[in-house]
């Protein structure tokens, strides 16, 4: 290794690695998109989260003239209108308010349904900063559904392909057009995507050993599914990995039970997340059901956890509690497991997007 002509020619070589990481750089991104019951996040290289309600309603015009009355939002998110195929959408948070009636999709393959289409588009054209793109993704299924192969083909068949749309946000004058090309997709259950967080850098390399090395079981309480996970030494165990239909819209639809047969008042499934988050509707306040609802579906997740784990409880180092869920059930799930790691929704695409880099950005040579 030290003879002079070696080290030329090693010199020569590194120069192509550098030239050819910058060539795969340019060349197509790497974004995740997590379409979760409730929310959908979305990152790309060049981006930082997006997150907005999985929900899809028909377009509807927007009386700007009309709102002086009302503060600026926050966010260009708060209305998003995408055009797919020559029909127009509101899609997220303005899909919500404007769409009373909303219905939630809580099919068990709701990647069939016309708003899934509508949902991968609006957040493809989020990370998007130039007309045309090429996009690795990863996405993720809950623990069950990945050993689907026919779901996962048909999957396959609807994103790897080139994806074009109109959209246009909060503030914009104009549509923007973007085409996208999804060249590749890694499909991983959810919660592997809380591990790669924990584990991984933001170039794919492990660097939490020590937790890579353990005994991890992570219970992924999403909008509409619960998800186990276990996992030894990062190999899941199958015995021990599972989904339950047991996710925050359980107890949503036991508050909307409530509203309508105590308060007679009827309120539409889309808008039951949201009336949550206020605490109240029409100055009552649901605080007591809201707390009794979430208290009754920690205890059964608690159970499920105690089913489906019972034999890997001696092995167990470490109980992590991620999703959407974990920080609305903590208080409730914390009294069981007092020393569990608890997260939030952001851990499991943030890792999925770690998993894309590792697979298709490690550094060459």
């Amino acid at each position: 290794m030290g003879n002079s002509n070696v080290s030329t020619n090693s010199n020569v070589s590194t120069n192509s690695n550098v030239g050819l990481k910058t060539q795969l750089a340019g060349n197509f991104t790497v974004q995740v998109i997590d379409d979760g019951y409730a929310d959908t996040k979305s990152k790309s290289e060049d981006s930082t989260m997006f997150i907005t309600p999985s929900y899809v309603t028909a377009w509807r015009p927007y009386y700007d003239k009309d709102s002086d009355l009302k503060q600026s939002p926050k966010s260009n998110l708060s209305r998003i209108e995408t055009e797919v195929n020559g029909t127009k959408f509101l899609v997220g948070e303005c899909a919500v308010k404007q769409d009373r009636a909303l219905q939630w999709n809580g099919a068990l393959d709701k990647h069939n349904d016309t708003s899934f289409d509508v949902l991968l588009k609006t957040h493809l054209a989020l990370m998007a900063d130039k007309p045309m793109s090429r996009v690795k993704l990863v996405m993720g299924l809950p623990v069950k559904a990945c050993l689907d192969q026919e779901r996962i083909e048909k999957m396959k068949a609807r994103i790897i392909r080139q994806h074009e749309v109109s959209m246009k946000l909060y503030g914009m004058k104009d549509y923007e057009n973007k085409i996208i090309k999804i060249e590749d997709l890694i499909i991983k259950a959810q919660p592997h995507g809380t591990l790669c967080d924990l584990i991984l850098d933001n170039k794919g390399e492990i660097i939490n050993k020590e937790l890579a090395r353990k005994v991890n079981a992570i219970s992924d309480i999403g909008g509409k599914t619960h998800n186990l996970y276990l996992v030894d030494t990062l190999e899941p165990l199958s015995d021990y990995c599972d989904t339950k239909n047991s996710g925050m819209y359980t107890a949503y639809m036991w508050i909307k039970d409530y509203i309508e047969q105590e308060l007679h008042l009827s309120v539409a499934d889309g808008q039951i997340q949201y009336i949550v988050a206020a605490g109240q509707i029409k100055g009552y306040d649901l605080t007591p059901i809201i707390k009794k609802a979430y208290s009754t579906l920690a205890k059964r997740i608690i159970l499920e956890i105690q089913t489906v784990w019972a034999d890997a409880f001696p092995f167990i180092d470490n109980y992590i509690f991620t999703g959407g869920g974990s920080a609305a059930l903590r208080p409730y799930l914390e009294e069981e497991f007092k020393n569990a790691i608890f997260l939030s929704r952001t851990q499991n695409p943030s890792g999925l997007f770690k998993q894309g880099i590792r697979r298709w950005k490690r550094t060459v040579g």
